[in-house]
């Protein structure tokens, strides 16, 4: 028999497992309007993702990010229509799962 923890939905059905993979949240970073990095050694014990959202009113993305090891950078796009009148900072949550 299974132990730890397991949840199931009102139908009956497993949708959690202690054998899943869930996301940890490690943290959060302004890019600043240049292009830059950030190093988190926690990105190691797990595989990184990224969340990131404009300060642009409609939610338009004008960086590129990469993650290497523990580093996550970003370069701004050049030519993108949403860089037209300034580089905009994002703001970036991350983590691993």
């Amino acid at each position: 028999m299974p132990c730890g923890l397991q949840i199931w939905d009102a139908n009956g059905n497993l949708t959690l497992d202690v054998t899943d993979r869930l996301t940890r949240v490690l943290g959060t970073f302004s890019t600043g309007t240049t292009d830059g990095s950030h190093t988190d050694a926690a990105l190691a014990f797990g595989t990184p993702w990224i969340h990131a959202t404009s300060s642009y009113p409609y939610n338009s993305y004008a960086c590129q990010y990469t993650v290497s090891g523990t580093t996550i950078s970003w370069t701004f796009i050049e030519g993108s229509p949403f860089n037209q009148d300034g580089k905009r900072p994002e703001y970036v949550i991350y983590g691993v799962y």
